[in-house]
């Protein structure tokens, strides 16, 4: 594979990043709404549970926290796609995408610690360099099973 073609795939990794994170959002935005109609439920059963049946303000407060606060632990949308982590994933995703192009025009940089040329005959795959018995990885986040399948449907999806 062509130190070309990695570029376009970490292009395409950079859109399947942005996607995931925008994705995210929608989840979010999606959860917060049902926990405020949530809300306003438990707060209707809590007031007629006072108003008819004469609960103690204690048991309000059960109905109150009780019901959101499970609903917040057991629905809240986890996933390593926050703005934050998406930024830096994204961030590393163009520095590599430098170092590539840098590398194609013929200067010397460096992938995992170790300085190489495309003149010295390094020849590129999906996930490093080679030449005779020695391999360097392009970098190593890419192994990151938060990163690892979006890259492999670049991969597949690349044009």
């Amino acid at each position: 594979m062509s130190p070309e073609a990695i570029v376009s795939v970490l292009v395409r990794l950079n859109i399947l990043l942005e996607d995931k994170y925008k994705e995210h959002t929608q989840k979010f935005k999606k959860f917060k709404t049902l926990q405020m109609s949530l809300i306003i439920i438990s707060s209707s059963i809590s007031i007629v549970l006072f108003v008819l049946y004469h609960a103690p303000v204690l048991q309000m407060l059960f109905v109150l926290i009780g019901f959101n606060l499970l609903f917040f632990v057991g629905f809240k949308p986890k996933t390593h796609y926050s703005e934050g982590s998406v930024k830096q994933m994204m961030q590393k995703v163009v520095l590599l995408q430098v170092k590539l192009k840098k590398y194609m025009t013929g200067e010397t940089v460096s992938f995992d610690g170790v300085k190489c040329c495309i003149d010295e005959g390094w020849t590129a795959d999906k996930w490093g360099l080679h030449k005779d018995n020695e391999r360097i990885d392009y970098a190593e986040f890419l192994y990151d099973t938060s990163i690892k399948g979006l890259y492999l449907q670049a991969l597949r999806n690349k044009k």
